[in-house]
């Protein structure tokens, strides 16, 4: 990431879902394997998930160039808490969000004797310049509220965006590949609403921030927003999403989205833990396997 400057990412990332549109059961024996039915099981496992810890490797698309990093999390989700540890390109550098310890903050640890402990706003410029996703979106619930939202836009029986692709490897583990083809991509205009900014309009529109900022080059920061302003945002989350869901345990180890430009971003989990018993000292900066002292 260089420095903090240069931006933190936390992917997609959630919110928990019903899905209840479905009306699908799990498979079964015999039962031919459907994009439908498949999201079905990975939706109902998502919805027991309360704490996560995992790696992810990260592959996002910054001023026309490639940043690759890798990250571990640990996760809360209500109420949310997230600690973030980095391998490269900044070793060291950690995030910790614990509203009951850093109020409506976020630590900022560059594991560096010169630079000091930041207090940031999660979601204003200085955190987000050069990542795809706040730190609002770790775990899965993000990629779950946006697949939901695609699923009911386009639902696999009145168009044929949702393509199951069979068994494949990926990161040497047995996945159901599921590619979603994107009929309606393109940009629209928008007109932001009092008190809104990019992550809320992110949330209320299933649509990346990053790309909103990639494609509005009059906004000058991540927090530079004013009502009335006329923006233009993507008419849905990707031209195309590629899924890797894991066939024992029901979750996605990889995603990769395109945009109109190419590859977007992609992002591989390992490591993954559901529903760890996390200790207080896991979100606490004075946690002595952390730096924040």
């Amino acid at each position: 990431m260089g420095t903090i400057l240069t931006g933190i990412l936390i992917y997609f990332p959630f919110s928990f879902l019903s899905f209840s549109y479905l009306n699908t059961p799990s498979i079964t024996e015999g039962e031919p394997f459907t994009a439908k039915n498949i999201l079905y099981q990975v939706f109902e496992v998502n919805k027991t998930i309360r704490t996560i810890s995992y790696t992810v490797l990260l592959k996002e698309r910054i001023h026309g160039k490639y940043i690759q990093r890798k990250n571990d999390f640990k996760v809360v989700f209500n109420p949310y808490k997230i600690y973030m540890k980095e391998y490269y390109p900044d070793q060291g550098l950690e995030i910790l969000y614990n509203k009951e310890e850093t109020d409506e903050k976020a630590l900022l640890n560059r594991n560096s004797i010169i630079l000091p402990l930041l207090r940031l706003d999660p979601i204003g410029n200085m955190m987000r310049k050069e990542s795809h996703h706040s730190i609002f979106k770790g775990g899965f619930n993000y990629l779950l509220e946006v697949l939901e939202a695609l699923y009911t836009k386009y639902p696999e029986e009145r168009i044929s965006a949702w393509h199951y692709e069979g068994m494949v490897k990926y990161d040497h583990i047995i996945c159901y590949k599921i590619i979603f083809d994107n009929p309606g991509f393109g940009l629209t205009n928008y007109i932001v609403k009092e008190g809104e900014n990019l992550e809320i309009i992110s949330r209320k529109m299933n649509v990346c921030d990053y790309m909103i900022f990639e494609n509005n080059p009059n906004l000058r920061s991540f927090d530079d927003f004013k009502p009335g302003t006329k923006i233009r945002i993507p008419a849905d989350y990707a031209r195309q999403i590629i899924l890797y869901i894991d066939k024992e345990k029901l979750i996605p180890i990889g995603v990769k989205v395109f945009d109109d430009k190419g590859l977007f971003d992609e992002y591989t989990y390992q490591n993954i833990v559901l529903n760890p018993v996390f200790s207080d000292q896991d979100f606490k900066s004075s946690n002595p396997a952390y730096g924040f002292r």
